[in-house]
């Protein structure tokens, strides 16, 4: 059993203890004492959602962020660890000329999770960012690209592969996998004109191997073998569209259509009209891209939350999949203005449930600590800020923890 985690109650009273006798000093301020709250998962089951956080091997390796994971989090996702590209063993193949895989990293994630009773948001099978040109190449090595059949045949050993390890080493512990991440362009010019999905064909000037080896078709293949092995060996596991940027309305007009396509009746992939994919990911990065100019904005709140409501009523689940609410000042009023912001955002999701139907099913944080190193050039820095954290980098909670489990306890 997890133990439970002690909130610190911030009072605006100040209490004093009195001195005994005849004595004239001055009392001195008593000391907060904290009170007991179940923990941050317990809080949200309550309103009907999981809350989660990413790990790295690193984070492994550290014992306070583990103590953290443990008390406070029913939900992990890995960091890279379980994207394709960081399974794949180059240079070693199957017997049948499949590629091959390495599952250190991953394994030491899932077999803390399943130690610690935690669920893991599987991430992510289909990504054509970061991943390595030789997997499309038709013999690994000589840069001649594969036909479309050797791809589709690569893409269904290499999810049915990744499911089997994870659910007969570690049974159970993944309860959703990302099937296909990021395949709706952000504009017109890396999509084909007239395409109401938006399939990518390119990300930043580089070609997405998948749409050129398979065609577009390469996401609604790749959930058709995902949602087909699932069913065949009785996973209970359910299969998202993970995305960014979705709370913006031309973009989620686009993933609607990206799902909606997927789930349709067609002749050659999906002749019975199953349902391939049951829900979709936000990704979640709110406010300016590597400047505060933009961040905590309330309107981003009501913006998640119409989008939230939308997708649930369209039957299908939603979960917040890599949230940061982003933060570049740590100057008192920022710091202020931070802690309010994630209140006022755990209090939306508190609710949420209400009017999306118990659709929204997980809350998943990845800018969970502050990280004050952070130079301006970093990755993180941009994505997440410095100070986005709900925790301190020596994972102490910050108010912004003690205002979410406040909102969650209404």
């Amino acid at each position: 059993m997890k133990c439970f985690t002690k909130i610190l109650a911030i009072s605006s009273l100040s209490v004093f203890l009195f001195g005994c006798g005849s004595t004239s000093k001055k009392a001195e301020p008593a000391k907060e004492v904290p009170p007991e709250y179940p923990p941050l998962y317990e809080l949200a089951e309550a309103k009907g959602f999981k809350i989660g956080t990413c790990m790295s091997p690193e984070n492994l390796q550290n014992g306070n962020f583990q103590n953290m994971v443990i008390d406070n989090f029913n939900s992990v996702t890995a960091t890279n660890e379980m994207k394709l590209y960081s399974l794949l063993d180059w240079g070693v193949r199957s017997k049948d000329g499949m590629p091959a895989f390495k599952w250190t990293n991953c394994d030491r994630l899932l077999q803390f999770c399943q130690a610690k009773n935690i669920k893991v948001r599987g991430h992510v099978l289909v990504w054509d960012a970061y991943m390595t040109e030789w997997y499309f190449y038709e013999d690994y090595r000589n840069k001649t690209f594969a036909d479309a059949e050797t791809m589709k045949a690569r893409m269904k050993y290499s999810i049915e592969e990744v499911i089997r390890h994870c659910e007969e080493k570690y049974p159970g512990v993944v309860y959703c996998w990302d099937v296909v991440n990021e395949a709706v362009a952000d504009g017109p010019g890396e999509a084909a004109s007239g395409d109401k999905a938006r399939i990518r064909k390119s990300r930043g000037g580089a070609k997405n191997l998948y749409y050129e080896t398979m065609g577009r078709d390469y996401v609604k293949w790749a959930f058709k073998y995902a949602h087909d092995f699932v069913q065949e060996q009785g996973y209970d596991i359910k299969l998202f569209y993970n995305d960014y940027n979705n709370f913006y309305a031309d973009k989620r007009n686009c993933i609607i259509n990206l799902v909606q396509e997927i789930n349709s009746q067609d002749d050659v992939i999906n002749p019975t009209g199953e349902k391939l994919c049951d829900g979709i990911g936000m990704q979640g990065y709110v406010g300016g891209y590597g400047s505060q100019n933009g961040c905590m904005n309330i309107g981003d709140i009501y913006a998640i939350k119409e989008t939230i409501e939308k997708y649930a009523s369209l039957g299908y689940e939603v979960q917040i999949t890599e949230m940061a609410l982003r933060n570049y000042d740590n100057g008192e009023y920022a710091k202020k203005q931070h802690a309010e912001f994630y209140g006022k955002m755990a209090n939306m999701l508190a609710h949420i449930n209400e009017t999306a139907n118990g659709k929204f099913t997980c809350w998943a944080i990845w800018g969970i600590l502050d990280n004050p190193s952070l130079p301006v050039t970093d990755y993180s820095y941009k994505m997440n800020g410095p100070f986005c954290g709900m925790f301190q980098w020596n994972c102490k909670p910050k108010q912004e923890f003690y205002n979410t489990c406040e909102a969650f306890s209404k």
